[in-house]
């Protein structure tokens, strides 16, 4: 079902400064109107799907819940208002494990409506392994970013407007990651600063990809192989410093 996007720069900017004081995500660099359309489209369309194998095996779907609450996340950051009021409502309803709830709620996206008490109301449910979801594996129940990411610097070779699906995901992501380090970023000031010092260097390169890759035919193949291996390369710092083995 095709997502009814509202975008304008007001309307985004009003919404996301909504949804960001509720999840504590701060506002990112600015993704280009057109990334951003791309993005929430094919996050709506991964999240239906998602919702659709919870909803036939739920006890079998603990992978795809998190991913699913991560898709809500993402498309929070991109949406407009009542982009971010829908997903507000799939979030709420898989926090009850009323999957079926979420699934129509996720089929409100074709007519969104505003909610700001529903994207009030997801603050503190969801975690960091629901953000990190979507970069796990798919037999996880992931979206295979984190294989993407490094099968397309390592082939050198991957289809610009998967690219640009990848940077803009990551850079959302980081948003959140910024602000939820796990134990061992929490021990002292220090490993907290080098947690957001990584987490800003992953925004930064999913930002730069996303844009590269969103000129499509006319992007740089090369640049595109060497702004994937960047980005992989903020994960692998942050996992050899914070990853819990």
């Amino acid at each position: 079902m095709k997502a009814h996007l509202r975008l304008s720069c007001c309307a985004a900017l009003a919404g996301l400064c909504v949804w960001t004081a509720a999840t504590g995500a701060p506002v990112p660099a600015g993704i280009q109107t057109e990334t951003a359309k791309a993005a929430t489209a094919a996050d709506v369309a991964e999240l239906q799907k998602k919702l659709e194998t919870i909803v036939a095996n739920p006890d079998k779907s603990k992978g795809a819940i998190r991913t699913a609450k991560g898709l809500v996340l993402t498309i929070g950051v991109y949406g407009d208002e009542a982009t971010q009021g829908q997903a507000a409502k799939v979030l709420l309803a898989l926090d009850k494990k009323d999957y079926k709830g979420a699934a129509d709620a996720a089929k409100g996206f074709a007519a969104p409506k505003a909610d700001p008490a529903a994207v009030k109301a997801i603050a503190g449910k969801f975690d960091l392994e629901d953000v990190m979801s979507q970069f796990r594996l798919a037999k996880s129940g992931g979206m295979n970013i984190e294989k993407d990411i490094r099968e397309g610097f390592k082939g050198g070779m991957i289809d610009p407007k998967a690219a640009e699906l990848i940077g803009a995901r990551s850079s959302a992501l980081a948003t959140y990651t910024e602000k939820m380090p796990n134990d061992k970023a929490s021990t002292n000031p220090g490993m907290k600063m080098k947690w957001e010092k990584f987490a800003r260097d992953m925004g930064a390169a999913g930002k730069e990809l996303a844009e590269e890759a969103g000129k499509g035919g006319k992007s740089d193949a090369k640049k595109i192989t060497a702004l994937l291996k960047k980005l992989d390369g903020s994960c692998t710092n942050c996992h050899n410093d914070f990853r819990n083995e």
